[in-house]
């Protein structure tokens, strides 16, 4: 329990402190995802969060085998750089890039003094070898062989210094001027070439990192695009349902194959009187009388494989077994990856009737002009007849005769006019 509360606590505080050098540094919080331009003064922002507290740990035990070895002035020194270093580090009015190079410029001060102090025994030229490598983390690639020159420009100095003994060095006990310039050539060289390497690693990882940038742009566009489409296609899917829901015309839309209904609308529901639930356990044969079924199973076949858009009329059922007339139309469509059909029915059972009504009523006229033509031609020709024979005969007798006969002509033709006009008003 003691342990896992000091770990917390010490956890806590490296996060205060991590915080306080990004503060410092200019930096909130790392980037989510780093980009060219940036990801070198984020990756020093993090070189100075493990700097500070590790060179603190690294320089203590030295300068106190220093103050044990008499060696006053270089524990001092040592002393000193770190204490100036972490002062410039941590002002907040020197921005990122000048610190970058004041840590250069300090590193550089720092190992040619430990160079020229203890000689190759110490660590001087070590740290004089990976600062020019740590250049290509923190600086852009056209200034990393400035560093080198840099080096090379030192290495030479020091030549001078052991060629000429200027001042005492342990430099001048263990190398001349050409075993010093051949150890530091090598040196060199290696630096040259890890630099290379780095380099080219760092380079196709930027590369990389500026493809996945624009990649990333291009995809979020296209998020954006498809996020644009798809509200679009949600308010056109909205508007038809709207529409489809709404239509004071019955309307449904059942399975080509299953002949089930997938969809229908509240006039439809109306119309044929079943509930929702009702109607959408039925399917399309249950709304047609029986003596239709086989022709209406061959419609829907046909029509499917043609694609056709059909139209006609139709016997249906409804909910209390009642029969009507409906006008039919209906388009092949597809919804939710299934063929199905959109069907609009209309009641016609009104126009049916009246039609119908019309078809007897004109039947009824076919007849009335058949008995015209049949039964009253006869007796209106024998009148026509009679009257034109009275008028070119002399005989009274003979008169009286084709009197009688005109007067029963004209009762035959009164009594079949009077039949006709009762038929009449009894259809």
């Amino acid at each position: 329990m003691r342990r896992s509360t000091i770990q917390t606590t010490f956890i806590r505080l490296w996060h205060r402190y991590c915080r306080y050098i990004k503060a410092t540094m200019g930096i909130s919080e790392y980037p989510t995802e780093m980009n060219v331009s940036n990801w070198r003064d984020v990756s020093f922002v993090g070189l100075v969060i493990y700097l500070i507290p590790f060179s603190f740990l690294a320089i203590v035990p030295k300068i106190i085998l220093g103050l044990m070895e008499s060696q006053t002035y270089t524990a001092f020194f040592e002393l000193s750089f770190y204490l100036l270093l972490c002062f410039l580090l941590l002002q907040k009015s020197i921005g990122v890039r000048l610190k970058k190079r004041f840590l250069m410029a300090m590193l550089y001060i720092f190992s040619l003094f430990i160079l020229l102090m203890q000689g190759s025994a110490g660590p001087g030229i070590l740290y004089f070898t990976c600062i020019c490598t740590f250049t290509v983390f923190l600086f852009k690639s056209n200034r990393i062989y400035y560093f080198l020159l840099l080096n090379l420009g030192i290495v030479l100095a020091i030549d001078l210094i052991i060629y000429k003994q200027l001042f005492p060095t342990p430099l001048i006990s263990q190398f001349s001027a050409v075993s010093w310039l051949s150890y530091a050539s090598n040196l060199l060289f290696i630096n040259l070439f890890t630099l290379i390497l780095i380099q080219r690693v760092i380079w196709r990882l930027e590369k990389f990192i500026h493809t996945e940038s624009e990649l990333q742009g291009q995809l979020a566009d296209e998020t954006l695009e498809i996020v644009s489409l798809h509200n679009q296609l949600k308010e056109s899917e909205d508007y038809y349902r709207y529409l489809f829901a709404s239509n004071p015309s019955p309307m449904w839309v059942f399975d080509n194959h299953s002949l089930d209904f997938l969809q229908v609308n509240d006039a439809a529901l109306k119309l044929y009187g079943y509930s929702r639930e009702e109607f959408m356990r039925l399917n399309v044969k249950d709304i047609r009388p029986e003596s239709e079924l086989k022709t209406v199973l061959e419609l829907i076949r046909s029509y499917n494989k043609s694609n056709r858009t059909f139209k006609g009329n139709m016997l249906h059922i409804k909910k209390n077994k009642k029969t009507f007339h409906v006008d039919v139309r209906s388009n092949q469509i597809e919804i939710n990856g299934r063929s199905a059909r959109l069907v609009l029915a209309t009641d016609v059972t009104e126009r049916v009737k009246y039609i119908t009504s019309i078809e007897n009523q004109n039947n009824r006229l076919k007849h009335i002009a058949w008995i015209q033509s049949h039964k009253v031609r006869a007796p209106l020709a024998r009148v026509m007849s009679l009257s034109n024979l009275l008028t070119v005969i002399e005989d009274e007798k003979e008169k009286e005769e084709v009197l009688n006969y005109l007067i029963i002509s004209a009762d035959e033709l009164n009594g079949i006019i009077t039949s006709i006009i009762k038929h009449a008003e009894q259809e």
